[in-house]
């Protein structure tokens, strides 16, 4: 009888052992919004998944902890909490990702930023370099041109810079709108979420240089901003029409373009109003994709 205890308990401790190996957890990153600003922040999660368990599993369970939420203090959820998950599949090294419709309560900025924290999410999975989002079955649309995404990997529009200032060059118009000029300015870029954002943003402050002039109206709003095949689209109001004259729209559009298309991932620019393509602005028409002037720089 002791024997037969003994085989027990030895069988029973064996069994623990074996199911606490193979349900520690995997670790993963989850990504979240910082309240204080438009970009990401990571928090590091063990999921529930048994080692080994398929990638498809991990993603689905990831994608559940984006839709929990924070847990972290000064991070902010992304996604509405009446989302749900309608499926998941792994082709490749693909993920397609179909949401229910309460991911579209997110508009503009607040969409782009729980874009990119399920990509990021996902893609930080060994397996998955790039993501399909879907509502109820639908390729997501872009806001900004109407057109499917299709397949997002974490350098599309995302940034993650190793250190806490990047040099950029902005371009300004001279006091005479003759010619532009080129103002570096050093940026706080660490876990920012569009360096194209940033970019336009620091634009629109005008220039530090008081030799340089503001190129664009006071009052003009980015309402969004997204890159596809190397085009960047910028959506803004129509305050950026405002501008008369051929030589100030002429600063006006170029500020924009060349500014952007010093950026690596883009080479050329279509500006939308109120998201709209083809709007006339001085000589210009806001109907194509712009690329840089650099003979306009002194």
């Amino acid at each position: 009888m002791k024997k037969f205890m003994s085989l027990l308990l030895v069988i029973i401790l064996s069994l623990a052992v074996f199911s606490a190996c193979n349900t520690d957890g995997v670790k993963i990153k989850v990504f979240f919004k910082n309240s204080a600003k438009n970009e990401l922040r990571e928090e590091t999660r063990t999921i529930d998944a048994e080692k080994g368990a398929s990638v498809r599993t991990i993603a689905k369970l990831a994608v559940n902890e984006l839709i929990e939420g924070p847990k972290a203090e000064g991070s902010k959820s992304v996604i509405s909490k009446s989302a749900k998950l309608i499926s998941l599949a792994v082709n490749g090294n693909v993920a397609t990702v179909n949401m229910s419709k309460h991911y579209l309560e997110k508009k503009g900025v607040d969409e782009l930023i729980l874009r990119f924290a399920i990509v990021n999410t996902l893609c930080d999975i060994k397996g998955i370099d790039g993501v399909v989002i879907q509502v109820e079955g639908n390729n997501l649309v872009s806001e900004t041109t109407g057109k499917e995404i299709g397949v997002l990997r974490m350098d599309d529009n995302i940034v993650f810079a190793p250190e806490d200032k990047l040099a950029v060059t902005l371009y300004f118009p001279d006091k005479s709108f003759e010619h532009l000029s080129g103002e570096v300015r050093r940026i706080d870029v660490q876990n920012a979420l569009s360096l194209e954002k940033i970019v336009v943003d620091e634009l629109f402050k005008g220039p530090q240089n008081k030799e340089l002039s503001a190129s664009v109206p006071q009052g003009t709003k980015l309402l969004s901003i997204e890159v596809k095949d190397k085009v960047c689209f910028v959506n803004v109001t129509k305050e950026f029409v405002a501008v008369s004259g051929s030589s100030a729209t002429t600063m006006a559009l170029y500020s924009v373009v060349n500014s952007l298309c010093a950026l690596k991932n883009i080479e050329s620019v279509q500006i939308l109003i109120n998201g709209e393509a083809g709007v006339e602005f001085g000589n210009f028409v806001l109907d194509i994709p712009y690329e840089a002037n650099y003979s306009l720089v002194k």
